[in-house]
């Protein structure tokens, strides 16, 4: 049985320029995951997202407590992505971003602070 995701966004600066949009889009699934990256991790923490067909997912969002560059994400042998705000995708930017999320390779390498990431996926199942 689908059900409607509501999102919005919205950004802008003391100049005035910004955007501003909103929606929503009928899945049939949501699913989370979160997970705790150590300050100074010596390797990778690898997360099994066992997503093996992208086109799939609706939407993919993934957020870190630390936005500074120091958390950094690698998925299915593409580049490393340092996140410094959160990862928004949407249809068919999820491909572009990684070709499967069978496993994400995450690392944090802040010296002083642990990350909180937290990740939400919307499938279509049809």
């Amino acid at each position: 049985m689908s059900q409607k995701f509501s999102w919005s966004f919205s950004g802008g600066a003391p100049s005035g320029a910004g955007v501003n949009n909103s929606g929503s889009a009928e899945i049939d699934a949501i699913t989370s995951a979160a997970v705790t990256l150590v300050k100074a991790m010596p390797a990778d923490r690898d997360l099994a997202l066992q997503i093996d067909d992208v086109e799939k997912l609706a939407f993919f969002i993934m957020t870190s407590s630390l936005n500074d560059g120091s958390v950094d994400v690698k998925a299915d042998g593409a580049t490393r992505t340092k996140l410094t705000g959160p990862l928004i995708l949407y249809g068919e930017a999820i491909a572009l971003f990684a070709g499967d999320l069978q496993t994400l390779s995450l690392r944090n390498s802040s010296a002083t602070d642990a990350a909180e990431i937290t990740i939400l996926m919307g499938f279509k199942l049809d």
